[in-house]
């Protein structure tokens, strides 16, 4: 039996992942931030006989200490990851800039922050594991640039540009984390699932008629998560040699492009660490 954590697991891509894995009596540790949403999951699971293999943490993934808290339930609680699975995200673009409690920008905190402190502190548990992965869903094989000077979008905020911004920094993130992982024991894979037919997204567009249109587009070019999941699932239960992989459903994605420039990778990695530092000195 293996042990899988999913964040945003309640809904979306994650819940398919989560339900498939339960399915396959593995043991599954779901983080949402909807106590309603993880009462529906575990229901879920007592309905598929896996209420014993079901586990819902409830985060603000966009806050650093939650992160933080649940790292160190999952140390309390488990020796050992075998897969992490990233998915979770905030469809709905915000208008203006905004921050946290905790002082950076929600979409930053959520899409890239709180991946970026999950993989660095799950990391010894999964080592403990015979062939451990990180799966991240996010965007890679998409053209665009990272503002190192600017990741967290202060100046000239744009809420969509920021969620697509977000998805650049954490192909960044898996360039250095593979490259500075000594032990080399952990597979990360890069996964963006393109088009799929879930909720959150149709919640990004709050004009009807755009909504009705983007519906429309969705329903001919977009799949069902049932089928989304499907490239997911096969990565996980077969995970490439490679220390670091991107894919973008089931073509692979070249490293070469200048979106996995290994040193924007480090100058990130340095910058990101020197941020978390600060905020912890003055809290």
């Amino acid at each position: 039996m293996k042990t899988i954590l999913v964040t945003g697991g309640t809904d979306g891509i994650g819940k398919g992942v989560a339900t498939h894995f339960l399915k396959k009596d593995d043991r599954v540790i779901v983080v949402g931030s909807s106590s309603a949403k993880g009462d529906l999951f575990l229901n879920e699971a007592r309905q598929l006989g896996a209420e014993g293999r079901a586990i819902f943490l409830q985060a603000n993934l966009s806050l650093v200490n939650e992160n933080k808290r649940i790292i160190e339930e999952v140390k309390s609680r488990f020796h050992s990851l075998d897969r992490v699975v990233f998915c979770a995200t905030n469809h709905k673009p915000r208008k203006e800039y905004s921050e946290t409690p905790e002082g950076f920008e929600f979409s930053f905190g959520l899409s890239y922050l709180s991946r970026f402190a999950l993989s660095y502190g799950l990391k010894e548990l999964l080592e403990n594991s015979d062939n451990p992965v990180i799966l991240n869903v996010c965007a890679p094989g998409m053209n665009g640039t990272v503002n190192l000077d600017d990741i967290q979008n202060k100046n000239n905020y744009n809420g969509a540009k920021a969620r697509y911004h977000g998805s650049r920094l954490n192909d960044l993130l898996g360039v250095a984390f593979a490259h500075n992982d000594t032990i080399g024991k952990i597979k990360y894979i890069l996964f963006n699932p393109w088009a799929v037919q879930t909720t959150g997204t149709f919640e990004a567009y709050e004009n009807p008629v755009t909504k009705s249109i983007m519906k429309l587009i969705y329903k001919t070019i977009g799949k069902p998560v049932e089928e989304a999941i499907f490239p997911i699932i096969e990565l996980l239960e077969n995970p490439p040699k490679p220390s670091l992989s991107a894919y973008k459903q089931r073509k692979e994605v070249s490293l070469a492009m200048k979106t996995f420039d290994k040193e924007n990778a480090q100058k990130l990695l340095n910058i990101t660490v020197q941020m978390l530092e600060a905020y912890q000195k003055n809290i």
